[in-house]
């Protein structure tokens, strides 16, 4: 009987040990499952309180640009353009908004923005050697430099043909893109290494341990050899227009008269509305702004047209304003222009609409403003 009721117990006992074994499983098993719950919850409220954040701070920064009153805004030539409609417009650099849809005689009305760039190149880190990109639309300097962790210096130091005008730019085009910050340089006669890096203000061990110059095994410096100079950098030469668009041989017509009767306010309006794609530099001569093909371009003062029609600088159809104090204006890349040369224009006249002529990716306005024949940066001039 005592060994009956010893039995009885040990059975009883491991059966309650395997009921509490079990228990503390499940009860271990229920909190890996709430405290894992728990994180994935907690994660997912961080994602959506971000995302609620970043939403309200983009909100918040987009402000509408400055934009003209037009004054008398009746062109003085040419076809009137139709206004249809109007939207929201973004902050200079900020996103894309809602644009105005505007026609004008034989113009469609549709309205065209440049495309978002959403793909992610190689950053330059990753590149050991120089490779080249084919321009899309939509693409400028500063965009090109932003896909590829560049500065947009290294982008116009390395393709001689948009050094001088980066308004050249068109779709199609093949440009060199370095894997590192600075000058891609063709060797002259009568160079070396110390004469470069002087030029450049470079260190000669950059150049010569870079390798994509091949120079430490003891390559001699020949002309005509292109060598990268790493973290170089161009001197500065203010650039002054020596002859003024209208001689350019082009199919528009240049004005050379006397000066018609016109009031200049001596001080500048935006010359449209949209935002600002590519700001002024050394080497962009003024500033891009962008929006929709056939939207209004104003005069930014009073003046007289020196040049209206097509140019064969890159700069498609144009329209040049001399405003008779040591300033000019000059309208580019326009789908149609609405004034004749030698035409007095007033502070806010609409005087063409925007377009993508010439060498152009995308529908802006490249606007000037220029002092003595030396381009100013029409930031410092609007308000």
């Amino acid at each position: 009987m005592a060994r009956e009721r010893a039995a009885k117990t040990v059975s009883a006992s491991q059966a309650l040990l395997q009921s509490e074994d079990a228990r503390w499983r499940a009860l271990i098993i229920v909190g890996r499952f709430t405290a894992h719950s728990a994180i994935v919850f907690v994660l997912v409220l961080a994602v959506i309180l971000a995302g609620l954040g970043a939403g309200a701070a983009g909100r918040s920064g987009a402000a509408a640009i400055a934009v003209p009153t037009p004054v008398g805004a009746t062109p003085g030539g040419g076809r009137s353009p139709t206004i249809l409609g109007g939207g929201v417009l973004a902050a200079p650099g900020g996103p894309i908004g809602q644009f105005p849809t505007v026609g004008a005689a034989n113009q469609e009305s549709s309205l065209i923005v440049r495309d978002l760039v959403f793909a992610v190149a190689k950053p330059a880190e990753s590149r050991t050697g120089i490779i080249t990109y084919t321009v899309k639309p939509g693409d400028n300097v500063e965009t090109i430099a932003q896909r590829f962790g560049l500065l947009p210096t290294t982008i116009v130091w390395s393709n001689r043909e948009i050094e001088d005008n980066p308004d050249v730019l068109r779709v199609g085009q093949v440009l060199n893109i370095l894997p590192v910050d600075g000058i891609l340089y063709t060797v002259e006669a009568n160079d070396t290494l110390s004469s470069i890096a002087e030029r450049f203000k470079a260190d000669v061990e950059d150049i010569l341990n870079s390798p994509l110059n091949n120079l430490a095994s003891g390559a001699n410096l020949l002309p005509g050899m292109r060598i990268v100079v790493p973290g170089g950098v161009k001197p500065f030469v203010p650039r002054v227009v020596q002859a003024d668009v209208r001689r350019a041989p082009a199919s528009g017509t240049g004005y050379t008269g006397p000066a018609p009767r016109f009031t200049a306010g001596g001080t500048f309006a935006w010359p449209t509305r949209g935002y600002i794609s590519q700001g002024f530099r050394y080497y962009h001569r003024g500033v891009d702004i962008a929006n929709g093909i056939g939207v209004p371009i104003y005069a930014s003062d009073g003046g007289y047209v020196t040049y209206a029609g097509w140019s064969n600088v890159g700069y498609g159809y144009m329209v040049q304003i001399d405003h008779g104090n040591g300033f000019s204006t000059l309208y580019a890349h326009l789908s149609q222009w609405y004034v004749d040369p030698g035409q007095a224009v007033s502070r806010g006249q609409i005087i063409g609409a925007m377009g993508s002529t010439g060498n152009s990716t995308g529908p802006h306005l490249h606007f000037e403003i220029r002092y003595g024949g030396v381009p100013q940066n029409p930031l410092v001039y609007l308000p």
